[in-house]
């Protein structure tokens, strides 16, 4: 049985099926046979029951009016006329005295039945084998009349019953057959189509293992199968891109990697070779401090993300003053703004700072890489704003920039961990974590954040905080 059940998906569904039809077609056939064989019973007792007393009355009508034996006889012949039956009549001592029906080559029953129905004087239903292995249904009948008549018993035999009964059932089996036969060629063609999907995505699953991720099922039923097809379409698109993003990221990390480890090797080899002009030293050494920084940044954002996929991110939530955090976040990005001849301002609400309650150290990171994907996509020479204001009980933190903008369609994807939107844009620093990081510190905060872009008119990522207890209290006095 176990074996069985971790065999071919087929097999087992068509020998399911199968025993499922056999069980079915059996019991609706048992049941139906018995029931007909019951209501053949019960009208053919009910129906040769009549007819012997009938022949009964007709003998002791015989006898009280003195018919002759052969005008008894011509006259219960036309009675059970055209019938395959046969009927004895015996006196007291169980001798035959006569006969008559389809009894020309018939062999009288046994005496069994005739000793029964004298000695127990009633109604007597026997099924007997003849010689030739066919059975034979007898009913005898104890004869009453007037005094000094010698029939005292009669017999029926009937041969075509039991063939009917045999005959029904040889039917009953054949149908059985028949509709196992019809059922089966059904269910292996229903079931080798119910599975050949199953076995096709079974086979492009295996290819998709060894990395086609082209593979894809055609769907042509809305059904559970039909709904699994399309799922293991998605699956094999989204692994696809996931691969695409996979090798964009470890090109976009070899390049960020590779680009600041040049330069850092080139200028460390110049100071060591004193090859640097006199009182340059310090310039160079400020590049290679920047380039340390950029790649300090670069490794622990994709330590965040490994502690992500770990599930190892945890929070440490306590009030803070989130202006003053803003402020020092700018500060440390003003090498960012010089380089790039951004300017920036701070728009706060209020001369007091705002409080709120989270983890001070990961809403520094969400806040710096707001800041360096709008450094990253802003030209020169352009504004940057960073909006602070209050919102019913929370805290809106808003970044805009003046750049590029995201187009509509990439919308949903600018959240996942590796995507890169414009590859155009591909020389530009970035992994494409970034966002993705925002996005699940600020969903373990439990705080909503939504992007405005259009292409070529800027983006404003804003998201909210709670405001602490003592920061409301404040505003609403």
């Amino acid at each position: 049985m176990k074996r069985f059940w971790n065999g071919n998906i087929f097999i087992k569904l068509l020998i399911t099926y199968i025993f499922i039809t056999i069980l079915s077609v059996f019991i609706s056939n048992a049941i139906s046979f018995f029931g007909i064989k019951d209501r053949m019973n019960k009208d053919h007792d009910n129906f040769t029951y009549d007819q012997l007393n009938g022949i009964a009355t007709f003998i002791r009508t015989g006898f009280e009016q003195r018919w002759s034996r052969s005008m008894l006889l011509s006259s219960l012949d036309l009675i059970v006329n055209r019938q395959n039956r046969s009927f004895y009549v015996y006196d007291g001592a169980g001798h035959l005295l006569y006969r008559f029906g389809n009894a020309a080559s018939a062999q009288p029953p046994g005496q069994e039945i005739v000793v029964r129905v004298l000695a127990e004087n009633r109604l007597v239903r026997e099924v007997q084998q003849s010689d030739d292995g066919n059975n034979i249904f007898l009913l005898a009948l104890p004869l009453r009349g007037p005094a000094g008549m010698t029939e005292k018993a009669l017999v029926m035999m009937d041969r075509d019953f039991p063939r009917n009964i045999r005959m029904m059932n040889n039917r009953l089996w054949l149908s059985i057959l028949v509709g196992i036969i019809i059922s089966g060629v059904c269910v292996y063609f229903f079931s080798r189509k119910i599975t050949a999907p199953v076995l096709e995505m079974n086979r492009k699953a295996k290819l998709i293992a060894k990395g086609h991720f082209d593979q894809r099922i055609q769907v042509t039923t809305k059904d559970e199968i039909g709904e699994l097809a399309e799922t293991f379409n998605r699956m094999a698109a989204e692994l696809g891109s996931l691969d695409q993003m996979r090798r964009d990221f470890v090109a976009n990390v070899s390049h960020d990697l590779r680009s600041p480890l040049t330069s850092i090797r080139g200028y460390v080899t110049a100071l060591l070779d004193r090859t640097i002009p006199q009182g340059k030293e310090r310039h160079y050494l400020e590049i290679v401090h920047l380039q340390t920084e950029r790649l300090i940044k670069l490794v622990n954002d994709l330590l965040d993300i490994a502690r992500m996929e770990a599930g190892q991110f945890r929070l440490r939530v306590v009030p803070f003053d989130l202006t003053e955090r803003i402020r020092l976040v700018l500060a440390s990005f003003e090498p960012e703004f010089a380089r790039k001849r951004l300017t920036i301002e701070l728009q706060a609400e209020g001369e007091e700072g705002m409080v709120v309650e989270a983890d001070p150290d990961r809403i520094d990171q969400v806040i710096a890489n707001l800041l360096q994907n709008a450094v990253q996509f802003s030209p020169p020479n352009s504004p940057l704003e960073v909006i602070l204001e209050r919102r019913g009980g929370q805290a809106a933190v808003s970044v805009r920039d003046h750049g590029t903008g995201i187009k509509s369609e990439e919308m949903p994807f600018i959240w996942e961990r590796f995507y890169k939107g414009d590859k155009a844009r591909s020389n530009m620093s970035g992994t494409g974590i970034g966002l993705a990081i925002v996005k699940h510190i600020l969903d373990l905060h439990g705080a909503p954040v939504s992007v405005e872009s259009a292409p070529g008119g800027g983006s404003t990522f804003t998201f909210l905080l709670p405001l602490a207890p003592l920061a409301l209290s404040r505003a609403s006095e």
